[in-house]
């Protein structure tokens, strides 16, 4: 393997990366046939996983000893509570949710799984699990918006602002926190666990949007 921890890891679970990519919601979200009702809960849970994933970049930032590697998340933070939280408010009326509690229940596990392991081994465990979420939206965002299909504009954007080269320096920066950590304060099979378990739970959050 060439590259850095970060390249590391994502060539180790490659496999599961590649899962977590082929899910239903992006099959139908890349071919512009997902449901309304299956997008409307998608807004739902994922504006919802927006506020975990802002708290997550705090303590990221709290635990940052210098500018460098506190500078990086900063921004990260800053387009959660601002770009994307106007994205949800400009369009939440428009795609209710009957099923809501439900919905947001089923999809819960990817908040859970990614507070504890925050909880419990801090930063490091920010840092990769953050990496594992964003390297797959990255991904999936930046091949869906390269094919030319019909898709309602409120998906668009959504990819769009995911294929941009904002959202792609955040992901580089992640990269490079993650390089950064020292495999004494988190060791090898410490981002693995945190790495999967992060995918693993996009798995199954994501298919939560479908009733």
């Amino acid at each position: 393997m060439t590259g850095g921890r970060s390249a590391w890891l994502v060539e180790r679970h490659a496999a599961l990366l590649d899962r977590a990519c082929d899910v239903r919601f992006v099959r139908e979200a890349t071919a512009g046939t997902l449901p309304a009702p299956d997008f409307a809960r998608y807004l739902l849970v994922e504006e919802a996983f927006v506020l975990t994933a802002a708290r997550v970049l705090g303590r990221v930032v709290w635990e940052s000893d210098g500018w460098a590697g506190l500078l990086p998340s900063a921004r990260s933070l800053t387009n959660l509570v601002t770009e994307q939280r106007d994205y949800f408010a400009g369009l939440r009326h428009r795609w209710p949710v009957e099923d809501a509690a439900a919905t947001l229940a089923r999809a819960e596990v990817l908040s859970e799984v990614v507070l504890r392991q925050v909880t419990e081994a801090g930063r490091p465990a920010a840092l990769t699990g953050m990496l594992a979420a964003e390297t797959m939206y990255a991904r999936w965002c930046t091949d869906a918006a390269a094919q030319r299909v019909d898709r309602h504009p409120d998906l668009q954007a959504w990819i769009d602002l995911h294929a941009g080269p904002a959202f792609l320096g955040q992901v580089a920066a992640l990269r490079a926190d993650v390089d950064a950590l020292s495999p004494e304060l988190a060791d090898d099979t410490a981002l693995d666990c945190w790495f999967a378990a992060v995918l693993e739970a996009e798995i199954a959050f994501h298919d939560a949007v479908h009733g």
